[in-house]
């Protein structure tokens, strides 16, 4: 795998697009933490209420298993919408990286088709997951084994979930270590949100010094899980997703010539 071809490929994609890949960008960007915003705003002021409810009322067991329920399920919805306007960006990335026109309607194309997205990354978590129960590694290999289901659904409309796995499986055998080195590449890209992730836990677990757990330290730790990963992805979401759109692309057309190659020397006679 060429890496850098790859990554040139992408930057020319997008100068040659303009800032219009850009702006986009943004505002899908915009719609997702907004969403994003909304809930854990709905479910803070739900848990405030909770919690200055006193011991009657509102601050009964049955309401404290409401308001429970009520975070539980804005996760959820949550977690479905992120899932689904992803994979809209998705197809924004495949577009760009074949020079064809990309419209903010693009980010919708995830929900034309809900269940089958949903579908391919609820299966595929799943098989990481039991793979990454033997050990680490197997489900290593198992995440850059299916890591192409979700671009061959959504490019292919008429393919079935268990057939996308299978293709992914196909066209990433003998390139998982070059997809993890791509990665990689992207390390500058991606460390940021790990990090603030790993600061999230921390807070969650109750490692960081007192101040962190006042009312000024949560909405510290909270600008900075939210403003640290939208900094990165306003930044080089553009740039990273067309790399693996690219990516994709090569992958696809090495499975073609491969199975073209296999065809002739099964069949010259048809060639």
């Amino acid at each position: 795998m060429n890496y850098r071809g790859l990554q040139r490929a992408a930057r020319q994609c997008l100068r040659d697009s303009g800032d219009h890949p850009r702006r986009l960008t943004l505002l899908f960007l915009l719609c997702l933490y907004g969403v994003l915003v909304c809930t854990d705003a709905v479910s803070w002021v739900l848990e405030l209420r909770l919690a200055g409810s006193g011991g009657t009322g509102f601050h009964s067991v049955e309401a404290a298993a409401r308001v429970d329920l009520a975070v539980f399920v804005m996760t959820l919805l949550y977690g479905a919408f992120n899932l689904i306007w992803s994979a809209g960006y998705i197809v924004f990335a495949l577009r760009l990286s074949r020079r064809q026109p990309v419209r903010f309607r693009t980010f919708a194309e995830g929900f034309r088709q809900v269940g089958r997205v949903l579908a391919v990354q609820l299966l595929q978590a799943l098989l990481v997951l039991l793979w990454s129960l033997l050990l680490v590694v197997p489900g290593i290999v198992a995440a850059y084994r299916y890591s192409m289901a979700l671009y061959i659904v959504v490019d292919d409309p008429e393919i079935s979930v268990l057939e996308a796995l299978a293709v992914s499986s196909r066209i990433t055998y003998g390139h998982k270590l070059e997809l993890l080195m791509l990665h990689l590449h992207f390390l500058w890209y991606y460390l940021p949100g790990i990090l603030a992730t790993l600061a999230a836990q921390a807070y969650n677990y109750g490692l960081l010094a007192d101040w962190w757990y006042t009312a000024n330290g949560y909405g510290a730790m909270y600008l900075v899980t939210l403003l640290v990963p939208l900094a990165m992805d306003a930044v080089g979401m553009a740039y990273a997703q067309t790399t693996w759109a690219h990516a994709y692309n090569w992958l696809l057309s090495l499975d073609r010539a491969q199975r073209e190659e296999v065809r002739s020397y099964r069949f010259p006679n048809q060639m």
